[in-house]
């Protein structure tokens, strides 16, 4: 999983310039962007929906394996047609394996982890995700600008190479999942009556919703941001901003899953807020490069937080039979408000310019931050209470 995922995430090419390849390439408007975003990522968040039974049935790495592998044969297509107008919407159905996959991962290390390295083991994959991430963007940024077709090809191979070591090198446990908690016992209802049944995931789901709507504005409105500052140089200062992004958490995502382990993973979610709203509230003003930069260190830090503590909190309050499952229902959350954030956001940035538009997105930082507050307080009256739910 280590290599497969750094593999993976470096070839993740199309994703962070899907929004420069619609507006350079194809000729999109800002708002048209936002719309083909969100009907992107809105194939995304179906594929996280689907994804989930269909693994507790058939088995985790199974269907892992065959989204990712759906995922690389329709970008290879899409590399030998990107100037189509029909290519926006097989990169739609791309993105629904590519969706189908990401909450599979999660299911997938719950079942190897032992219970009290979880976080640590969270926090090493998010190391192995921005290992890849901290290459990969300028390898994409020279491919947009002298041969786009790879960057389309290159992230299929990228992905094939991935399912290859997860299929040779992947042994997943023999027999029923273990429960290491009383809220990880089996749940024989089915999958969404269970998690259903759960009010706190609910209310975790919503959260999750709020934060992805803005935290989408790094793959959105960020792009757009730089090329209308920065003109053609946009891209490729965009690439450097990703990377010092997948840098900065190389350096500092053991350190902060190690420093946190004994913390609550809801109030970590707090200050991972507060980060953001720092962060994102200096796009709003004209800093220059140097300002950009510090302010993607700065909610990069968040960014590590929520990376390490989400995972954690929804393994402890799955049950061990529907790990998949609830990972896929709240990924349909998180896919949501990447689907939402374009739509929502695109028409303020037009109407209102740069600073409404980063200054939305940091208030409902603050919104999120501390709704993750008073839930943690929820959250430490369950756990107290033995078998609580």
């Amino acid at each position: 999983m280590f290599f497969a995922t750094i593999i993976n995430r470096f070839g993740d090419f199309v994703g962070p310039f899907l929004a420069l390849y619609l507006s350079r390439v194809l000729a999109f408007d800002p708002a048209r962007t936002g719309l083909m975003l969100a009907i992107v990522f809105g194939a995304s968040t179906l594929g996280s929906f689907a994804s989930g039974r269909v693994a507790d049935t058939i088995g985790r790495k199974r269907a892992l394996m065959a989204c990712q592998t759906m995922a690389a044969v329709v970008n290879l297509v899409v590399g030998f047609q990107y100037t189509a107008a029909w290519a926006p919407w097989l990169i739609a159905v791309g993105s629904m394996f590519r969706g189908g996959a990401r909450p599979l991962i999660g299911a997938v290390l719950t079942d190897l982890a032992p219970q009290e390295r979880r976080k640590e083991v969270f926090g090493l994959q998010y190391w192995c995700i921005n290992v890849g991430s901290a290459i990969g963007p300028l390898v994409a940024a020279a491919l947009f600008n002298g041969a786009l077709p790879w960057l389309f090809r290159g992230d299929a191979a990228c992905t094939l190479i991935s399912v290859f070591l997860i299929g040779r090198g992947v042994r997943m446990p023999a027999g029923k999942a273990v429960a290491a908690t009383n809220l990880e016992h089996h749940d024989e209802r089915g999958a969404l009556r269970a998690f259903l049944a759960r009010p706190i995931l609910l209310a975790f789901a919503g959260i999750a919703l709020v934060s992805s709507v803005t935290y989408s504005q790094t793959g959105f409105g960020l792009p757009l941001t730089l090329s209308a500052i920065f003109g053609a140089e946009g891209p490729r200062y965009f690439g450097y901003l990703m990377s010092l992004n997948g840098l900065t958490v190389i350096a500092l995502s053991v350190p902060i899953a190690r420093a946190l382990r004994n913390r609550r993973p809801l109030a970590c979610m707090f200050f991972s807020g507060a980060f953001y709203v720092v962060g994102f509230g200096i796009y709003a003003f004209p800093l220059g490069l140097a300002g950009y930069c510090a302010a993607t260190f700065i909610w990069t830090i968040g960014e590590i937080v929520a990376a390490v503590n989400m995972g954690v909190f929804l393994a402890r309050h799955s049950p061990a039979n529907w790990r998949a499952s609830f990972q896929s229902f709240t990924g349909v959350f998180f896919s949501g408000g990447w689907c939402l954030g374009p739509l929502l956001l695109g028409p303020l940035m037009r109407a209102g310019g740069l600073s409404w538009l980063w200054g939305v997105t940091a208030g409902t930082c603050a919104l999120w931050a501390l709704a993750s507050w008073h839930l943690d307080r929820w959250d430490a009256r369950i756990v107290a209470v033995p078998g609580g739910a």
